[in-house]
């Protein structure tokens, strides 16, 4: 079970704020989480994942147990050299003003909270991002103007040289995409520190008319480290999200992705796979809430599962009364490697009205006895054959990725990953 923090620790938190727009969002995340609570395995969303260890590092980051040796980090310089992309370090980013880049003749801005004139309104209402919100040094805002089309993928990625005492980071970023743009992001997350460390991020993404985003996520974290992601994404009318993600790492590993379609004519795909090795825990919850009419979302999630390996998929969409003619599906399939290894999964649908369409369905199996008898009569050894039935499995997502210039990095690093399983 989940341990709970003082608060109490967060108040010296907020005092020592320097900035007084950092410190009015802080109060407010505590005054959240003293009524919602840290989350435990007795709240239905987190019934099947145990943030006990995680919540003792941020209690270990409050109370400031020092130790000074480095954490040796390699960070994320492997993808930075094999995806051909515009990279944007947030971690190496210091501003006492905005700053633009120009990147193929379209202007971007980058902003922190503590120093832009522009009041930023971040998500502070469920426990993890007002937990978040209590440990943030700062907020940063990227804007990418209306009429944007940028052809090669814009990257980020989160590097640092945290020391021991640090225990946990906490992330937080805001992207904001003008209208009629096209736009294709990668978000890698990604390190090679050996100590364990627990990494809270939350990305905010608005998608204005008529703009089209292709968003991918890579999660390799070093197995000792523990993750929470949140996602939270806002479309306008007739916008779009291709949004797929990648789980390979962490010990612990947690997505929440919550779609908000707000106006006609959105449309979102949340498309996902995710490789568990022995021991770890990866933990997807996705909700699509359509909340306008003539909005489409789709839910596709591939999972592989070794020994003593547990995952959990929990698909909702939510179709709201003013959401008529809205199309909703969920699609959840598991492939289970061992008698040890798990999954909980649960799609749903809650739906308001009459005028929809919607499906749902999930599947647990083992791989294919026949296809590996014919492969092995074949000359093909036993892994071999195994690994080419999951990587066919799994390829099924990964061509929903239209980001071209990451499958060559996607291909290696999911090979790696098969190795182990």
């Amino acid at each position: 079970m989940s341990k709970n923090i003082d608060l109490k620790l967060f108040e010296k938190e907020i005092s020592s704020s320097k900035n007084e727009t950092l410190m009015e969002i802080k109060k407010r995340a505590l005054d959240k989480l003293k009524e919602t609570g840290i989350p435990n395995k007795s709240h239905e969303n987190w019934k099947y994942t145990d943030i006990a260890r995680p919540i003792e590092l941020v209690q270990k980051h409050l109370t400031n147990k020092i130790n000074e040796k480095e954490l040796n980090s390699n960070s994320s310089a492997a993808a930075v050299d094999e995806i051909d992309a515009h990279w944007i370090n947030l971690s190496e980013i210091s501003l006492k003003s905005e700053l633009s880049i120009n990147v193929e003749d379209v202007d971007i801005s980058i902003s922190l909270l503590s120093t832009s004139k522009e009041n930023f309104d971040i998500q502070i209402n469920d426990p993890i991002s007002c937990l978040n919100a209590l440990l943030i040094k700062d907020v940063i805002k990227i804007t990418i103007p209306k009429n944007s089309s940028i052809e090669k993928p814009l990257g980020i990625i989160w590097t640092n040289s945290p020391k021991q005492n640090d225990f946990c980071n906490n992330l937080r970023c805001i992207v904001d995409i003008g209208e009629n743009s096209n736009i294709n992001l990668i978000n890698i997350f990604q390190n090679e520190i050996n100590e364990e460390y627990f990494i809270n991020s939350v990305m905010e993404i608005d998608i204005e008319k008529n703009s089209n985003v292709e968003y991918l996520k890579i999660q390799n974290f070093n197995t000792n480290h523990h993750s929470i992601d949140r996602c939270l994404i806002n479309l306008d009318t007739n916008a779009s999200i291709n949004f797929n993600n990648i789980d390979i790492g962490s010990k612990l590993s947690r997505t929440d992705v919550e779609v908000n379609l707000n106006q006609k004519g959105a449309r979102a795909s949340v498309n996902g796979v995710y490789l568990c090795e022995e021991n770890q825990h990866i933990d997807n919850h996705i909700w699509s809430n359509h909340l306008s009419e003539l909005t489409t979302s789709t839910q596709n999630f591939y999972g592989i599962i070794g020994k003593k390996g547990h995952c959990v998929f929990n698909g909702k969409a939510l179709i709201n009364e003013e959401a008529s003619g809205a199309e909703a599906n969920q699609y959840n399939h598991n492939i289970l490697l061992d008698d040890d290894a798990s999954i909980d999964t649960k799609p749903e649908l809650e739906i308001y009205t009459d005028d929809v369409k919607c499906s749902h369905g999930s599947t647990v199996g083992q791989l294919d006895e026949n296809a590996l008898y014919y492969m092995r009569s074949r000359g093909i050894d036993l892994k071999t054959a195994k690994t080419m039935l999951i990587s066919a499995f799994v390829q099924k997502i990964l061509n929903l990725i239209k980001i071209t210039s990451t499958r060559n990095y996607l291909d290696q690093l999911i090979t790696t990953k098969l190795a182990k399983l």
